[in-house]
């Protein structure tokens, strides 16, 4: 049956996609940030091989695809939220001095890490279960490394370190 909308050859593209959105993201940091200096040339070539490096690369190029349409969700929501706020009144300013808080500013990265880190699990995931050895064995210096780096006890651990040193930062601020 045809559909007006078939999108069964998109995933074909997806190499050109990650090319094109790279190269245009590290072109345009490189422009905003001036980090190479202002040559517009250097800019181009230094963006052209990241982006050839993250289209050839499988695993990377997948993060990409996988991450883009959760990132897009997240600023579309940012956009409807401040939309929603001048609708009612609120001035740009009060707006501007909101997003310029720094516990805005943490919230919003802890948002993008957990979308990386979600991303990252979907995509690795597999090969990172299969560092752990053969279930038959249980033998060998990669199913001890990770039973010890992805034991519950030590990401549980991690994370109350990471809450807790954000806590002290964020009382030791206002004293």
């Amino acid at each position: 049956m045809v559909s007006p909308i078939d999108l069964g050859l998109l995933p074909k593209f997806a190499p050109v996609f990650v090319f094109l959105f790279i190269f245009f993201l590290m072109y345009a940091i490189q422009v905003k940030t001036k980090i190479l200096g202002s040559a517009r040339e250097v800019h181009s070539a230094v963006a052209f091989i990241m982006a050839v490096l993250f289209m050839i690369t499988p695993g990377v190029s997948e993060v990409v695809v996988s991450v883009t349409p959760w990132i897009v969700i997240l600023f579309f929501l940012i956009i409807v939220i401040v939309t929603m706020f001048l609708f009612v009144g609120v001035k740009d300013s009060t707006i501007s001095s909101v997003f310029h808080e720094s516990s805005i500013a943490w919230l919003l990265v802890i948002v993008i890490l957990l979308i990386f880190g979600f991303v990252l699990s979907q995509v690795y995931g597999p090969f990172v279960q299969g560092l752990g050895g053969q279930e038959a064995t249980k033998q060998g210096i990669t199913y001890d490394i990770a039973r010890i780096l992805f034991s519950t006890k030590l990401l549980t651990t991690a994370l109350i370190l990471v809450i807790a040193a954000q806590a002290v930062r964020l009382i030791g601020k206002n004293y």
